[in-house]
């Protein structure tokens, strides 16, 4: 497939920069937009020269000639616009987190299954050369076994923010914006384990947790720290200890450093630089996940090698899990 061709579902902030981000892509095609306003689907549509655009979603999917859908609507509409694409036969890289909980997930999988079709989250960090670069350090043994790993993710929410982001009635929260790139370090490091136990503390807001601190226990005594927050600045940095060194990842949405440090010398307290990854990417780096997904396509893949949705089931688990803990419950949510 030497061209392919994108629906764009969702004109907001992210589906604009990843709508932007394309033109650092070969072959990719904005072929389609759709938003709820005609209007302003024809305003993003002529803002990034896209020939088709709908205000009918179901139309878009019926006449559109479309590849794969890109949907970056908010969480709580993900479901209904994920099923209705894969019914559809199509192709979908749907926005993080890609599911309210876990029955969603499951039918959601179940689908792109029987359709047989590409279903991706986007968890757009884990395509960066960087984090492949970090991954690889990992896996091939450079700094031993993992014992620990601690992420920190969070931001000062201001008024111009995406408040909505940040209330259970819309399937929000600390933990489902920012949980995913925490989260999402956390699998990297411990190569995809889930912990044998979790211990946590929030700080509730809007039925959400504004501000969420988690402990994560595995065998062996080895543990993750993460803290995802609306209300305190951290410093977006993964760092993973080994017996034989460490790793310091930097930005965590959009790593663009990493440094590799071993504990060989006469110094016991200090550890020695020895290996640096560094990307001086264009614009924000959607084009990493853009191209990952169309040659996943182009190869005939039905998911992703860099986030496998074994991986997307782990995190929705785990989160659903904590939310359980929390008493944070969404208005999609099933019993217990």
């Amino acid at each position: 497939m030497d061209k392919i061709r994108w629906g764009i579902v969702g004109t907001g902030s992210i589906g604009g920069l990843f709508t932007d981000e394309m033109q650092y892509v070969p072959g990719a095609i904005k072929a389609a937009v759709c938003s709820r306003s005609i209007k302003v689907a024809n305003d993003f549509a002529d803002k990034y020269d896209i020939g088709q655009r709908y205000d009918d979603y179901d139309r878009m999917l019926e006449e559109a000639e479309l590849d794969i859908v890109y949907i970056g609507v908010p969480n709580m509409l993900h479901y209904e616009y994920v099923m209705k694409a894969l019914d559809a036969g199509k192709n979908v890289l749907c926005e993080k987190p890609m599911a309210d909980n876990i029955w969603q997930l499951n039918e959601m999988i179940e689908k792109a299954a029987k359709k047989n079709v590409f279903f991706m989250e986007a968890l757009w960090s884990r395509c960066f050369p960087v984090m492949k670069k970090v991954r690889e350090w990992i896996d091939g043994g450079r700094i031993g076994r993992v014992r620990s790993v601690r992420v920190n993710f969070g931001l000062k929410a201001n008024e111009g923010w995406q408040g909505w982001k940040a209330y259970a009635e819309y399937a929000g929260g600390a933990i489902r914006d920012l949980g995913p790139y925490t989260l999402g370090m956390v699998f990297a490091g411990f190569s995809g384990e889930y912990p044998v136990d979790i211990a946590s503390s929030i700080e509730e807001r809007n039925g959400a947790d504004y501000h969420s601190e988690l402990l994560l226990k595995y065998s062996g005594g080895r543990t993750a720290f993460i803290t995802n927050s609306f209300d305190m600045v951290a410093d977006q940095t993964a760092v993973f200890y080994g017996d034989e060194g460490s790793i310091i990842c930097r930005k965590i949405w959009n790593p663009d450093y990493a440094e590799l440090f071993t504990y060989k010398g006469e110094d016991e307290f200090t550890g020695n630089s020895v290996e640096v990854a560094r990307d001086d990417y264009p614009a924000r780096g959607y084009h990493y996940e853009i191209q990952h997904v169309q040659d996943c396509l182009a190869s005939g893949k039905k998911e992703s090698n860099l986030f496998s949705l074994d991986e997307s089931i782990m995190m929705c688990k785990l989160i659903d899990s904590v939310r359980k803990d929390w008493g944070v419950r969404f208005p999609s949510d099933r019993g217990d």
